[in-house]
């Protein structure tokens, strides 16, 4: 068998939600459930909107956690903190910013009417050369890629123009099917 190429797992453009930086995050999460209503692959997770430029270039990623992060104005106090939080903060760090800076008092539904105005380019997660892979090359680069970035999933490229995003889902779903493939018996 051999490995499969990064083209064969890749979700088409066209089957992605996209969405102008300019847009606003009502516009934005809008635009992410009519896409999921349209194609069954979005029912699996990570879900994410790739974020175009004027010039129809994607520059950044919207997912889930930027979406709650934008919901909580105070944590703009902490800086850089959203992308030391990858690396794990002790409980009692977590539990006393929670308490010192007051976060999350305000009612959810407050919350959520003023998000729904914050623009995309303000809280979308810009992406990295890092974040594109090729579709010619083989699945286990995405694979090593991913898990090193701690990247979900991976814009794909074929003669530099994008062609889809590849799912950390969608290749551990096909992983599993191989795995499965081996049938292993146990010895009492």
């Amino acid at each position: 068998m051999t490995t499969p190429k990064v083209r064969d797992l890749t979700v088409p453009l066209s089957h992605c939600a996209m969405v102008s930086e300019d847009a606003n995050l009502h516009d934005a999460v809008t635009t992410m459930e009519a896409t999921k209503l349209m194609f069954d692959r979005w029912d699996e997770r990570p879900r994410v909107i790739l974020v175009h430029n004027d010039d129809s270039e994607i520059v950044g990623t919207l997912r889930h956690y930027d979406v709650l992060w934008a919901l909580e104005p105070k944590y703009e106090q902490f800086g850089e903190i959203k992308h030391l939080s990858r690396f794990g903060l002790s409980g009692a760090f977590v539990t006393s910013t929670f308490v010192k800076y007051m976060l999350w008092s305000d009612p959810l539904s407050d919350l959520c009417r003023k998000a729904a105005e914050i623009k995309v380019r303000n809280i979308m997660s810009l992406v990295t050369k890092d974040e594109f892979i090729d579709e010619d090359v083989p699945v286990t680069e995405a694979i090593h890629t991913m898990l090193l970035g701690n990247h979900p999933s991976l814009i794909v490229t074929g003669e530099n123009e994008p062609r889809g995003i590849i799912r950390i889902t969608d290749i551990a779903s096909h992983v599993f099917d191989e795995i499965k493939k081996f049938a292993v018996t146990i010895e009492a």
